[in-house]
């Protein structure tokens, strides 16, 4: 049995009453305001945070410093952007362990999905990659923190209802999972002001709110 397959097998015993939380709707709450200090991180470092997602954490031309970096100054936490622009969830997924094992994080951020919405994914793929996602940090003493979708306008309204509907689903994997919500949508608001002419990519204010919003659940 290979490696990738291993680690999948352990989440496949709780991931079918998990999906059923979500699309059922069951719960809706986040799973915590402030991501807990576990007793024992292993041999991860607590003072280094994985950020984890495509381009929206990576960052793009015109939108300042990405989130990561501005994380770090507001933390004192070593925060490694380890965002790939264009990246779907499934991509993620299949580098996470390599990303866990090289960086040893206590902590790391999720934002993923964007991609999934854009290229026509199917929600539940998508929230069982976001599980496994949960169960692999889980499983390597790191903490994580899982965030909702920023939303999506102009030239990529089209995508808004599918953006609510994974977001939805998203709170309710934190709730059903226990994992630190940051629900990046909701502190959004009036995205309109926050994001690049593309109606995608945070600016240089929407990439501070997204470092704000990590930063209040990080422990301190």
């Amino acid at each position: 049995m290979n490696a990738a397959r291993r680690r999948v097998m352990p989440v496949l015993a709780w991931l079918p009453a998990v999906l059923l939380w979500v699309a059922a709707g069951c719960g809706g709450g986040d799973g915590g305001n402030q991501a807990p200090v576990p007793a024992d991180f292993g041999d991860n470092n607590p003072n280094v945070v994985l950020a984890f997602g495509d381009s929206i954490t990576a960052g793009v031309e015109g939108g300042g410093a990405p989130y990561p970096a501005r994380l770090a100054a507001l933390s004192g936490k070593t925060v490694i952007n380890s965002g790939v622009g264009g990246q779907e969830s499934g991509a993620g997924l299949a580098r996470l362990g390599g990303a866990l094992a090289a960086n040893k994080p206590g902590y790391i951020c999720i934002l993923y999905g964007a991609n999934d919405v854009i290229m026509g994914r199917d929600q539940n793929s998508t929230i069982a990659n976001l599980a496994d996602m949960l169960q692999q940090a889980q499983a390597n003493k790191t903490v994580p923190m899982i965030a909702t979708l920023t939303p999506m306008l102009g030239e990529h309204g089209p995508w808004t209802s599918a953006v609510d509907r994974l977001n939805d689903a998203i709170r309710n994997l934190a709730s059903a999972t226990g994992t630190t919500l940051v629900d990046l949508n909701a502190e959004f608001g009036d995205a309109e002001t926050l994001l690049l002419g593309d109606g995608l990519h945070p600016n240089d204010q929407g990439n501070q709110i997204i470092a704000l919003a990590f930063n209040d659940a990080l422990p301190h």
